[in-house]
């Protein structure tokens, strides 16, 4: 891994390190010096380097996160903070910035990793301590999902966040796409040596070893992400994590939730649909706005 000063553990960080080069001769913005002077008053212990080795893996373990949800999650809702680090990953040829529209119309920014930045962020999630199995990887950005596949990264983030307060800690996120792929890719090769029978039966045994439910119908029911987790006691548990857009019907977020599934929504509709089936109160109940959500006259940096 390359000694970048970001990630490096043989310096102690600074909390207010030097900027990166730029064309700003005048130093630090105000606007930094007043994201740092609220973090010191409310006595963060996060280092810039640490938020920055915990946002990187973010970004490669999701695929593709929003510039806003990435300062909200990782950099205390600071989009100046924010930008400096992800200035410096563009810079380093870590990160791209692309933009991306949402539903409703609305632009918005997203982050996705370079190939140079997937294996540093391969080597960051081993020394976090997440699983080797880990998958991160360079996701195809389609504006169709976007405005989702971000709202399942504030999901994860929000559920990170109530893990962390149980002394709880992230070890691995499966995405649907890597849960779907396992199922099949288990089914089929069992299909291939002992045909249709045991190929449903070895489905249904793949599923319940990754934690996921089965309908009636013998249907394997998949979240949109997967957090799996170890306790303060060293147990192992996992959360499936479900984000409802407005589009969701009412027999689907009744199943998902049937299902167990830790139900979050990516929109007023999905919301009002959470309260009035009694999902509101729940953790993951409530309504995750996202930037395609906010008002599009507002400014990203």
């Amino acid at each position: 891994m390359r000694g970048r000063g970001m990630f490096d553990r043989t310096v102690e960080p600074d909390p207010r390190p030097a900027a990166p080069p730029s064309r700003n001769r005048q130093g630090m913005r105000k606007g930094h010096r007043r994201e740092y002077a609220a973090d010191r008053a409310r006595g963060s212990t996060i280092s810039f380097p640490e938020r920055c080795a915990g946002a990187l893996t973010d970004i490669g373990v999701h695929g593709a996160v929003s510039f806003r949800d990435l300062a909200e999650a990782r950099f205390g809702g600071h989009p100046y903070t924010t930008r400096r680090a992800v200035d410096t990953w563009i810079r380093d040829g870590l990160v791209q910035e692309t933009t991306a529209t949402g539903p409703n119309g609305n632009a918005f920014k997203i982050l996705t990793l370079t190939p140079a930045g997937v294996a540093e962020a391969r080597e960051l999630a081993d020394r976090r301590g997440m699983d080797q199995g880990q998958r991160i990887e360079i996701p195809r950005i389609r504006d169709a999902q976007a405005s989702h596949d971000t709202a399942v990264y504030r999901a994860c983030a929000w559920e990170r966040e109530r893990l962390r307060r149980r002394d709880a800690r992230v070890r691995r996120v499966r995405l649907d796409a890597e849960l779907k792929s396992a199922v099949a890719r288990a089914s089929e090769a069992e299909r291939k040596r002992n045909g249709k029978r045991a190929a449903d039966a070895e489905r249904h045994r793949t599923a319940q070893e990754l934690g996921l439910p089965i309908d009636e119908a013998g249907q394997v029911i998949y979240p949109d992400a997967q957090v799996e987790y170890e306790d303060a006691e060293g147990r192992t548990g996992r959360v499936n994590i479900e984000v409802a857009s407005d589009n969701y019907s009412r027999e689907t977020v009744k199943a998902k939730a049937a299902a167990g599934f830790a139900m979050h929504a990516s929109g007023p509709a999905a919301a009002g649909m959470l309260q009035k089936l009694g999902l509101g109160g729940r953790d993951g109940g409530s309504w995750l706005k996202g930037p395609a959500d906010r008002d599009p006259a507002s400014v990203e940096l």
